[in-house]
């Protein structure tokens, strides 16, 4: 069909440039049929749009990036890192049927992630239907985590060590506005993988489980969300989000959960987890601040350690996991350019961040806590944007743990997003 209309197009054009030819009382009408013969000409190469309408591209593309500086004060190794550089594609299939994509070059293209890629069915304001590979709606960083959109240089730590950032599974739900300022998601997924069996595959496509897929005292629940090659479909989880912002002028509130059992049938019991989040979001002209509380309960933890014990490839480096992990951080910033009433559209935003978190809030009887895992941190730094989608950081950490240590760092990041 396509190709009919190319070649009729063409026929077009040739009688229509003869008769401009054989006649120059008609040039204004030739030039507004040639115009409309343009446009669909356009269309038909992004794939059909209707004749005589400019209508918007029905592939765009997108995408962020960022590079880290990151030198600690303690003797470690300082080092430079691109940390990501994202493809992005956002696809109009009809006027109600969207695809929406991202892969993830990570570490200077050394490590490939497949961040998501879901079909969006635009059925109504109040519910709509989504399915594929789709980011986890659990607190407000996962979702939305291009870096001009936070200050620091690193993701906050709290979205990184207990909310584990960037974090997608796959599977179908709906998302919607019911009421005005009120958004949802309300998602079925598989489940995160709280313990691996010996003789599993290092992520090959079987299925059969990755090397990462485990829950760890180090970083929590981190490790058991996989890349969908390597995940297990035995467990399923349910995973929601609630926003409001009717309440009060710059105000957000936010509530995220997420619960299934993890065991994939590796163990009889099913090591039930449940996380439960409540954030807010304020914003008063130049005065902006967020805070995040998080609560992880992990079941069947001494049945996931005993199990750990009997697999070699878990007694190296998984340590004890926990029955319970807590968090929370509160941030604040100042728009400086808006409070010294300056008429720019640069933006300059000094910024404090305190964060405190254990992932060992609790452990199972017979096992040891391990007060290293009980962390705050304390970040400040300024994040300069010369455009909304562009923005320079420098910020300053120190880390102070449970067992009395500390360590500091001074990182510095260039990120952007397309």
């Amino acid at each position: 069909m396509n190709k009919k209309r190319l070649v009729s197009g063409f026929f077009v054009l040739l009688f229509l440039s003869c008769a401009a030819y054989a006649s120059a009382a008609d040039v204004q009408e030739l030039e507004r049929r040639i115009n409309v013969l343009s446009d669909e000409l356009d269309g038909l190469k992004r794939g059909g749009a209707e004749v005589g309408h400019k209508e918007a591209e029905r592939v765009t593309l997108h995408g962020y990036g960022e590079l880290h500086y990151n030198r600690p004060t303690d003797g470690r190794t300082t080092e430079f890192d691109n940390h990501r550089f994202v493809l992005g594609a956002h696809a109009r299939l009809t006027d109600w049927i969207f695809l929406n994509a991202e892969i993830d070059f990570e570490h200077a293209a050394q490590e490939l992630e497949f961040e998501f890629s879901h079909l969006d069915f635009m059925l109504d304001p109040k519910y709509n239907f989504r399915a594929g590979v789709m980011l986890m709606p659990v607190g407000f960083l996962n979702e939305y985590h291009e870096p001009p959109l936070f200050w620091s240089v690193e993701r906050p730590e709290l979205q990184s060590k207990v909310i584990p950032t960037t974090w997608s599974g796959a599977g179908a739900g709906f998302f919607g506005t019911p009421v005005e300022g009120l958004n949802y998601r309300l998602y079925v997924v598989n489940s995160v993988q709280s313990v691996r069996k010996n003789g599993f595959s290092e992520g090959d496509g079987t299925g059969a489980g990755g090397a990462s897929g485990r829950f760890r005292e180090s970083d929590g629940i981190r490790q058991g969300r996989l890349q969908i090659n390597k995940a297990i479909g035995e467990d399923v989880a349910v995973v929601g989000r609630l926003e409001y912002s009717k309440l009060y002028p710059g105000l957000q509130l936010g509530f995220s959960f997420y619960t299934g059992d993890t065991t994939h049938e590796l163990i009889s019991q099913g090591g039930r987890t449940t996380l439960v989040e409540g954030d807010v979001k304020y914003r008063w002209q130049w005065f902006e601040a967020n805070s995040t509380i998080v609560n992880i309960d992990v079941g069947d933890a001494a049945a996931l350690n005993a199990f750990n014990a009997t697999q070699t490839t878990a007694s190296s480096g998984t340590g004890t996991v926990p029955d319970r992990i807590f968090g929370w951080n509160i941030q604040a910033g100042v728009h400086l350019p808006q409070l010294l009433k300056m008429n720019s559209t640069h933006d300059f935003v000094p910024f404090v961040l305190y964060e405190q978190f254990d992932l060992h809030k609790s452990v199972p009887a017979g096992f040891t806590r391990n007060p290293l895992r009980d962390t705050e941190v304390f970040t400040v730094g300024v994040s300069y944007m010369p455009i909304p989608s562009v923005a320079l950081k420098l910020d300053y950490q120190d880390f102070e743990f449970g067992n009395n240590t500390s360590q500091d760092q001074i990182n510095m990041g260039v990120a952007y997003m397309y």
